[in-house]
């Protein structure tokens, strides 16, 4: 997950690409101000959040970037297709499949063939945040390893009561977690970020760094990708791509 910290920014600009600060247009997600100004990688913590029962979220996904970047997350949603974040994309990169704590991978583990971010993906805005990877091979499903149902229809009403799940950090200075780990959330009904097709949630729980790529789950439903969060005033808010809104790119690349 990408991490900001906003000083001096009224909590009403935050979802704004409206207003102007210092001269700059304040953008949703990855602001040209917070890029040049106020952009600080922080820990953050997924206080209330507790280890998964093993394997009880089998459609979780390790997503291992060789070139050496930090791990993201993902999960699968079809046989030989993972779903994460475009900002995990990498020249290489290898899943593993039914993993709880991340030394003991008794899973399984196959090649990336091809990513595909979202062709509009913006790395300045964080617009368009998602990505599909296709795998050499199919998936081999089993009790550790199943696939998690995306939403039929485009409509980006959302269900308040989710959840989050990863091997994120979820304490001070920790770097990460080798046990899966969940939260629930609630998210937020807000029409700044319904506009820009993002879906918001606040407060001290929530994803960490490390977390980036993974599920925001509601009713055994992936709508979410973990994207990034913004703290500001001790306050975090932690942001999410919308699946519905990409449903159509979704069946498209899929068919590759």
């Amino acid at each position: 997950m990408v991490n900001y910290i906003l000083t001096g920014i009224q909590s009403h600009q935050l979802l704004s690409r409206a207003p102007l600060i210092m001269g700059f247009p304040l953008h949703l997600g990855t602001l040209v101000l917070m890029l040049i100004f106020y952009r600080q990688v922080q820990p953050m913590d997924i206080y209330g959040g507790k280890e998964a029962v093993p394997h009880s979220r089998p459609y979780m996904v390790l997503v291992n970037r060789t070139s050496g970047a930090k791990m993201c997350d993902g999960f699968l949603v079809r046989e030989d297709f993972v779903m994460t974040a475009a900002h995990c994309n990498d020249k290489n990169i290898k899943v593993a499949l039914g993993v709880h704590n991340v030394f003991n991978k008794t899973g399984e583990e196959i090649l990336v063939k091809k990513t595909f971010p979202h062709p509009n993906f913006n790395t300045t805005t964080m617009d368009n945040d998602i990505m599909l990877l296709k795998l050499e091979k199919k998936a081999s499903l089993n009790s550790m390893v199943r696939l998690i149902d995306l939403p039929q229809t485009n409509d980006e009403k959302v269900p308040k009561n989710c959840l989050v799940s990863g091997w994120g950090m979820y304490k001070d200075n920790d770097t990460g977690s080798p046990m899966l780990r969940e939260v629930n959330i609630t998210t937020k009904d807000d029409k700044l970020c319904s506009d820009h097709h993002v879906i918001c949630s606040s407060g001290s729980k929530g994803p960490a760094q490390g977390d980036s790529g993974g599920p925001l789950v509601c009713n055994d439903v992936a709508y979410g990708v973990v994207s990034y969060r913004v703290h500001h005033n001790n306050d975090n808010t932690y942001i999410y791509v919308c699946i519905p809104h990409f449903l159509d790119w979704i069946t498209d690349t899929m068919k590759a």
